[in-house]
């Protein structure tokens, strides 16, 4: 085949990645685009559950602790998150909120939740992945993480009960967190994925579960491509 076609449908700069990879062949570069999309899908489906089982196990410990601060289980709330979180995720919390203030108020009247106000998860499901992240490790080289330090050793090393409380620990599972935040917004903005391993990726993303609970790992790679599309990368034929 020709390069025209697939450079009318990705546009020349995101086809220019293929070709070069492929050595200026248009089949090759079709080849790979079609294997990255592939994987790109499956690396979503599996990140999913990353996201939701971290979400998953951080909250609940955070209701238990923001208790202990004289403030209500309900963190996301307005005023209820007691200090320390809020100077951690008191912007995204906020903005959390007014999202999931809009989609409630978009409802129409024959949906299912049309009278219902907006909840402790309504609010949970607006958080960003990197929220996440930020309540472990500061997303930012230059800010301190003494703040997550303390979150870490008074209540979030317990969402992680398959590791230790001390802060090499909390490091390790930044560190891993923040890995898997960079390959998902990649994977959201469909940028190339030529030079992800995504076996090793998934083995990250097996070991995070498995620090939150020992049966999650089994259950995330029941159903996954991801070992197989590695071992289909068509460059390793070429």
């Amino acid at each position: 085949m020709t390069s025209q076609p697939l450079g009318d449908l990705l546009g020349a700069a995101r086809l220019a990645t293929y070709m070069n990879a492929a050595t200026g062949d248009a089949q090759r570069a079709l080849d790979l685009y079609l294997w990255a999309t592939e994987l790109s899908g499956a690396l979503h489906a599996q990140l999913s559950f990353v996201e939701v089982a971290v979400r998953n196990a951080i909250d609940p410990q955070l209701a238990s602790w923001n208790v202990t601060q004289n403030k209500g289980s309900d963190w996301t709330a307005p005023g209820q998150a007691a200090q320390l979180l809020y100077d951690v995720v008191g912007k995204p919390l906020s903005q959390a909120r007014d999202f999931a203030s809009k989609e409630a108020n978009s409802r129409g009247p024959h949906h299912t939740r049309a009278a219902h106000g907006v909840t402790h998860d309504d609010v949970l499901a607006q958080l960003m992945f990197g929220t996440w992240v930020k309540i472990i490790t500061p997303i930012s080289r230059t800010e301190s993480s003494t703040k997550q330090i303390q979150l870490w050793s008074a209540a979030v090393h317990r969402a992680f009960p398959n590791t230790g409380a001390d802060d090499a620990s909390r490091v390790a599972v930044g560190q891993q967190l923040e890995t898997l935040r960079r390959l998902r917004n990649r994977v959201a903005h469909h940028d190339n994925l030529l030079h992800i391993q995504p076996a090793r990726r998934f083995n990250d993303m097996l070991s995070l579960l498995a620090k939150i609970d020992r049966s999650y790992p089994a259950i995330a790679a029941a159903r996954s491509s991801l070992r197989r599309l590695q071992k289909e990368d068509p460059r390793k034929s070429w």
